[in-house]
């Protein structure tokens, strides 16, 4: 058993919840807004789902997730190339450690 207490845990998981707040792809030196479609946490993994709104050729090279104010809160260097037809569904998964006391 863990020095941190269930309850304790599931409301700083709802927070986590509550902060983040956008997601954005890198293409081209310019951020796009991505919509979220889906997010939770199970167990000690962040789980979102986000699609790309723009209707443009482009190799996105990033991926950060923003917090309600607006500051980077996670950052994934990636590569992936799209058609200007394409849209793109995008599952990230994350680990969120918790430390140990």
């Amino acid at each position: 058993m863990g020095f941190w207490k269930d309850t304790f845990l599931e409301k700083r998981r709802n927070e986590w919840m509550r902060d983040i707040s956008a997601v954005q792809y890198f293409a081209n030196n310019t951020w796009y807004n991505a919509q979220i479609t889906e997010k939770y946490i199970s167990g000690n993994k962040l789980y979102i789902k986000f699609v790309t709104t723009d209707n443009l050729a482009l190799t996105i090279t990033a991926i950060r997730i923003l917090d309600r104010d607006g500051v980077e809160a996670g950052y994934r260097a990636d590569y992936i190339t799209k058609n200007a037809t394409q849209g793109l569904l995008y599952a990230l998964e994350a680990e969120i450690d918790e430390g140990s006391a």
